[in-house]
């Protein structure tokens, strides 16, 4: 039996819903200012090859850019911020169970979906642009190498600290509680709301060659929400998936590379890896629907 939980109602919303939808916007950009001014300052006072500064600028980044502009938006739209952010707990454990389970049996067949979206090429006119976001990509993976660091006990727990928990719940509480939700709560359908967040969610990252799979990650995260009613199950997959692959990086720095990674498995003669982890992905994301919460 699911648990019906009341939403916000339309008199409780202040401003109308695109001033909501801008005002949000205007925060986000401010915010987003301000990252830049700090990570400038960073740089140019102890430079891009140290691990701390990196550490230091992503947590700016999460607090000043993603943070901030959710939760002085949700407070100045309404007298409920916390209810309009999802940020409230009662879900149910074999939802947790089933719910972060996925992120750990996905991983074969996201590969798949990677590894198609890395193969996209363009050509003639277009040859030039091609260039230029794969050197972005590059540029990208450098900082997150950098970030790191050389693989001690120390790195470790903080990569998965800033990068795995840090970031995910600072960008499902601005692309989830915040955009979803303002998204839903102004009259877009439910599932509209979730993959115009999907798909700002994975552009803003501009990082095209991991755009199919960061969407659709960013559509089951919204649904997560939606089924929950809570901004923490979704915050939870999403700082899970980012700690496994810290975890291994920070296992193959120490140990070697072996032959089948986390990056690689189910792809080439492990496909069957891939067959088999997407029928127990879905398998368990309607498994998690099945125990969702609703709405009156």
């Amino acid at each position: 039996m699911t648990r019906n939980l009341p939403d916000l109602r339309p008199d409780s919303l202040l401003l109308s819903r695109g001033s909501r939808l801008l005002l949000f916007a205007c925060t986000a950009i401010l915010g987003y200012i301000l990252t830049g001014l700090l990570t400038t300052l960073l740089l140019y006072k102890f430079g891009a090859a140290s691990p701390r500064v990196l550490r230091i600028a992503a947590l700016g980044q999460d607090i000043l850019a993603l943070i901030a502009p959710a939760v002085v938006t949700a407070a100045m739209v309404t007298r409920l911020p916390a209810q309009l952010l999802e940020i409230r707990g009662g879900v149910r454990s074999r939802m947790w169970v089933a719910a972060l389970a996925v992120m750990v049996v996905a991983a074969p067949a996201m590969n798949v979906v990677i590894s198609f979206n890395e193969s996209i090429e363009f050509t003639g006119a277009l040859a030039p642009v091609m260039d230029m976001l794969r050197s972005m990509e590059d540029n990208a993976s450098a900082m997150i190498k950098v970030m790191q660091g050389t693989g001690t006990w120390a790195d470790l727990l903080m990569n998965i600290l800033i990068i795995g928990v840090a970031a995910g719940f600072s960008e499902e509480l601005f692309f989830r509680g915040a955009l979803q939700r303002l998204l839903s709560t102004g009259g877009m359908n439910a599932h509209a709301a979730i993959w115009v967040s999907a798909l700002v969610f994975s552009a803003v990252h501009l990082q095209f060659f991991g755009f199919v799979p960061r969407m659709l990650l960013g559509a089951y995260f919204g649904y997560l929400l939606l089924w929950s009613r809570s901004i923490w199950l979704p915050a939870a997959a999403h700082a899970l998936n980012n700690s496994i692959y810290v975890v291994a990086q920070w296992h193959y720095m120490r140990a070697g590379t072996p032959d089948v990674t986390v990056d690689n498995v189910g792809l080439g003669d492990t496909w069957p890896a891939a067959v088999a982890s997407a029928v127990a992905a879905a398998a368990l994301i309607c498994l998690a629907r099945k125990f969702r919460r609703e709405s009156l």
